[in-house]
């Protein structure tokens, strides 16, 4: 099994640095090194976004992770983890999950493209590769099994549980941009139910004609469906933050509401109603329309870009959390104000990287939208959106025009906020552009794949540091270029006339491995720091670590 994130906003640590270092070596004669005080500030998430969930015959819920990764079972009265099944055993994107008549658990790997299960004895296999994507998947009541893919592919298909047999299309004509969300099989009429996440609207198909007919619209983003066990439909609404019964006539009832960034629910025995949260990592239980129950804690769950805004007693720590934009106070951790992304119909997108930029305003970056935003934080408005990018992993602002790190195509460009069609090749041939920043009128970026530290600029680089491991997010103060090493779980600072480093800090948990075709700095480590502090994302432990550097 494997470890969950630890509780570390509660822990203060220190952690021993040595003191010197240079590119290509130790020192000779090793000296004492000194304590650096570390903490950790923000409530962790007990894993990186929750996904599917689904009680099991043995009456406990069980729960997927496509970003931890994990397929976890939790005791759902206390929300204690019970077991948690991580890469090592199986589990690589894990999406969603059903259980098949036997007492399988299935569940689709998203970024992988492939279906797998594991039995009650804990024997693990593959057994159907459909295609990146795969998303939502069920069971009907006799043991047929179907999948379909949203977000990356809209295809539906029926699959063999035993893994013998090729998946059979259904349908290819589900889209745009996703076939259907999470999916339940009706008890009544024998029809596979499922969301149009982009259409506003929930479908029933004749799996074996393909016939489909629309049951329910006028939704905002529906992303799941179930049955109670009255055969009841509910619908879950993502952007609303609600569970919607549909009466007979096609009436609408809200029986609970939480919040936006919602991604599945589930029913036990009993038909109590428990939700999942993407978005934000928690699980609750929907007492009432107005009435929840905690049984996971959620909080930060995929910390990655970090930006220091405002002055004073008013300074706020920004904290790009994927699907959501967090404001902390940057003592304690606490959260001051969050925007939560609904894939494809929220202003702020996903974000992965984030920078403070002139007039108040951030610059945002992400991968999984293949988008750079500039965002107002003051009014929590979208001022400007740049699209159409190869894979964004950072992207900051300079001399007044933006610039961007492309892991797609291995090059860091700039453009203006005016005329953002024409752009130009600062840096080219990179293997993996990451984290970027700025000192003395001069850009810098960090080759995650490479190892090195470049200096940039009118299509040149220039090495400064090498051998470097995993680096990520870059700050300039002090004199130096502050560097993540992602792959080390440690910061250096680098001196940018000679290349030699110091180790800050090590120890620290960093680094969640990417799965898929997903580029290996997956959440991306960044780094804030006003000089004195740092604030470096600790995304293997769902946390922010705070750094004196005095």
């Amino acid at each position: 099994m494997s470890p969950r994130p630890l509780p570390l906003h509660r822990l203060a640590l220190l952690i021993l640095a040595p003191t010197f270092a240079t590119v290509a070596c130790a020192p000779e004669t090793p000296q004492e090194p000194p304590k650096v005080a570390v903490r950790a500030i923000g409530e962790s998430a007990s894993f990186r976004g929750i996904n599917g969930i689904h009680f099991g015959p043995d009456g406990d819920l069980y729960l997927s992770s496509v970003v931890t990764p994990a397929v976890a079972r939790i005791d759902p009265e206390s929300g204690e983890i019970l077991d948690n099944w991580g890469p090592a055993d199986g589990p690589k994107s894990p999406d969603d999950l059903a259980f098949g008549p036997d007492g399988s658990v299935y569940w689709t790997d998203i970024s992988d493209g492939e279906v797998a299960m594991r039995t009650p004895e804990g024997e693990t296999r593959v057994v159907a590769s459909p295609g990146v994507g795969v998303n939502p998947i069920t069971f009907s009541d006799d043991g047929r099994l179907f999948v379909s893919q949203c977000f990356m592919d809209t295809n539906l298909f029926e699959l063999d549980p035993a893994g013998e047999q090729a998946p059979r299309l259904i349908r290819d004509d589900l889209g745009p941009g996703c076939g259907l969300n999470g999916m339940d099989w009706s008890p009544a009429d024998g029809r596979l139910y499922g969301p149009r996440w982009f259409r506003g609207e929930v479908v029933r198909i004749d799996v074996d004609s393909g016939e489909m007919e629309t049951v329910a619209s006028g939704f905002e983003v529906p992303a799941a469906v179930k049955f109670n066990s009255e055969g009841v439909l509910h619908v879950l609404d993502s952007l609303r933050g609600e569970v919607v019964r549909i009466g007979e006539d096609g009436s609408k009832e809200v029986v609970a509401r939480v919040q936006p960034g919602l991604d599945n629910f589930a029913f036990d025995a009993s038909d109590r109603l428990f939700i999942s949260s993407f978005a934000d990592g928690f699980i609750v239980e929907a007492l009432s329309p107005d009435e929840n129950r905690m049984v996971l804690k959620g909080g930060l769950n995929m910390p990655g870009g970090l930006a220091l805004i405002g002055s004073g007693e008013a300074t706020r720590l920004v904290v790009a959390d994927f699907f959501a934009l967090r404001q902390l106070d940057p003592a304690t951790g606490e959260e001051l104000g969050a925007v939560r992304d609904v894939i494809g119909f929220s202003d702020i997108g996903s974000s992965m990287s984030v920078h403070a930029a002139d007039e108040g305003r951030l610059v945002l970056s992400s991968w999984f939208d293949n988008a750079i935003r500039l965002w107002d934080p003051a009014s929590d408005a979208l001022i400007q959106v740049f699209g159409e990018l190869a894979a964004p992993i950072d992207a900051i602002q300079f001399e007044g025009d933006i610039v961007a790190s492309q892991w797609g195509a291995g090059n860091v460009i700039a453009f203006s906020p005016d005329n953002p069609e024409e752009q130009r090749v600062l840096a080219e041939g990179l293997s993996g552009p990451a984290g970027l920043t700025a000192a003395g009128g001069v850009l810098y970026v960090a080759d995650n794949l490479a190892g090195t530290l470049l200096r940039i600029g009118d299509g040149d680089s220039e090495t400064v540091a090498a051998g470097l491991d995993q680096p990520e997010g870059l700050a300039a103060a002090n004199g130096s270029i502050y560097v993540v090493e992602a792959g080390a779980g440690r910061v250096i600072a680098v001196d940018p006339a000679s290349g030699e480093w110091t180790t800050i800090v090590e120890g620290l948990q960093l680094h969640v491995p990417p799965s898929g075709e997903f580029p290996n700095t997956m959440l991306f480590n960044g780094i804030a720091t006003d000089g004195e502090t740092a604030w470096v994302a600790g995304d293997a432990a769902n946390t922010v670590y705070v750094i004196d550097l005095d």
